[in-house]
C-alpha cells in the first residue's frame, strides 16, 4: 500500500496550520487569557480521568515558575537551601539575586497559605469539590512526601500510537523503535510519508531561543547531584557507568523538570495529532487539550492537584547568525520577562 497517499493536500494544509500557529504561540510577547488557560488546564486533568487541581499558581517568568514549582512540590518545610526564599542571613537560594527571590517569596505566598497539609494523600480521590465560593484550596507537600509530577504522562502519546497500530497493522512498523519506546512508536512508513512535508523550520528557530533559556535556569538553580546517580568508574578503557550529563543538566531534571512550554513541547504532538488526522482516524482529545494549554502560557508545571502557570515574556527577540561560510547558526538570543528576569545569549 503506497502511505503517500494518505499525505493529501488536506494533510498537508493541516500540517503548515499548526506550524504556523506553533510558531506564532512561540514567539507571542500578549499576556496571557489567564482564565482561558486555567480552563485549557482543567480540560487537560479531565481528559487524563483526573480531578483538577485545587492550587493554581501564576508568575511572571520561567524562573519564577520555576521557584513556585519547587515549593509546591515539597512544601514550605523543604526550602532550597533549608530557608525561605530570600532569607536575610543565609542569602538568596543557589544563583537567584536575592531582590528576585524575595519578590518571588512574596509572589508565591500571596497564592499559597503558609499553614499547608502535613501530606497529600497517596493516591488522588475521584474528585475533589471545589469550594461553593468557587475558589481554588491550595495545599502542599509535607515532610518526607512530594506532589507527583504529571508531565512526562500529559506528553505520552502511546493511544495515538495504539490507534495507528490497529489501523495499519504491526508490519509497517521500525522494530528498533518498536521495542524501544514503550512497544508501539508509530506506522513508519506514514512517518517517512509525513516527514516529506514536514519542514521543522519552525522548530528549529524556536529551539535556539528554548537552548539559552532552559541553560539559563540550569546554571541559576545548580545544586547537588542526586545520591542515588552513580559516578563513573574506569575499568582500563571501559568507563562504567558511562559518564552521566553535567551535574546541573542532573539536577535540574531532577529538581526542576517537569515545565512544559510552547518552545519544544509541542513538536511531537503535532506530529502525532497530525498522523492521526492522515490516517483518518479519530483525534486524540488529550494531545489536543495539552496543545492548547501549551500555546496558551509560556511555561506551565503540572503536578498532582496543583499547577503553576507562567506569563509570557514581555520581550523575545531572536536574530538568526550567519557564519563566514554562510552557515547558519543559533544567533542572538533576548528574552525579558516583567518580574526583570532576562535571558541574553550571543
Amino acid at each position: 500500500m503506497g502511505y503517500e497517499e494518505l499525505v493529501t493536500e488536506a494533510a498537508e494544509a493541516r500540517v503548515a496550520a499548526e506550524a504556523d500557529r506553533w510558531l506564532k504561540a512561540g514567539l507571542s510577547t500578549e499576556r496571557c487569557d489567564r482564565p482561558a488557560v486555567e480552563a485549557a488546564v482543567a480540560e487537560v486533568y479531565r481528559a487524563h480521568d483526573l480531578p483538577v487541581p485545587r492550587t493554581v499558581v501564576w508568575m511572571d517568568s520561567l524562573l519564577g515558575g520555576a521557584l513556585a514549582f519547587w515549593v509546591l512540590r515539597h512544601g514550605w518545610e523543604h526550602r532550597l537551601d533549608g530557608t525561605l526564599l530570600a532569607d536575610a542571613d543565609a542569602g538568596p537560594p543557589l544563583s537567584v539575586p536575592r531582590e528576585f527571590a524575595r519578590r518571588a517569596e512574596e509572589r508565591i505566598r500571596e497564592q499559597i497559605p503558609e499553614q499547608i497539609p502535613e501530606q497529600i494523600p497517596e493516591q488522588i480521590p475521584e474528585q475533589i469539590p471545589v469550594g461553593q465560593d468557587g475558589a481554588r484550596r491550595s495545599g502542599g507537600g509535607g515532610e518526607g512526601c512530594e506532589r507527583r509530577r504529571l508531565a512526562d504522562l500529559f506528553l505520552d502519546t502511546t493511544g495515538a500510537q495504539r490507534q495507528l497500530v490497529a489501523a495499519l497493522g504491526y508490519p509497517m512498523f521500525d522494530q528498533l523503535d518498536f521495542y524501544w519506546s514503550q512497544d508501539v512508536h508509530g506506522a513508519y512508513e506514514l512517518e517517512q510519508a509525513m516527514s516529506k512535508i514536514f519542514t521543522w523550520s519552525t522548530n528549529e528557530s524556536l529551539s535556539h531561543i528554548a537552548r539559552p533559556a532552559d541553560n539559563d535556569l540550569r546554571e541559576r538553580l545548580r545544586g547537588p547531584v542526586p545520591e542515588r546517580i552513580v559516578q563513573p568508574e574506569r575499568d582500563g578503557d571501559v568507563i562504567t557507568p558511562p559518564p552521566p550529563p553535567s551535574r546541573e543538566a542532573i539536577y535540574f531534571h531532577e529538581e526542576f523538570g517537569g515545565g512544559l512550554g510552547p518552545w519544544s513541547a509541542p513538536r511531537e504532538l503535532i506530529r502525532w495529532r497530525c498522523m492521526l488526522a492522515a490516517a483518518g482516524l479519530p483525534a486524540s482529545p488529550r494531545l489536543d487539550a495539552v496543545q492548547e494549554t501549551l500555546y496558551g502560557s509560556g511555561r506551565w508545571w503540572p503536578l498532582e492537584d496543583a499547577v503553576v502557570l507562567t506569563e509570557r515574556p514581555v520581550v523575545l527577540r531572536y536574530e538568526e547568525a550567519s557564519a563566514d561560510d554562510g552557515v547558519s547558526t543559533s544567533g542572538n538570543v533576548l528574552i525579558t520577562y516583567a518580574d526583570g528576569y532576562q535571558i541574553a545569549s550571543a
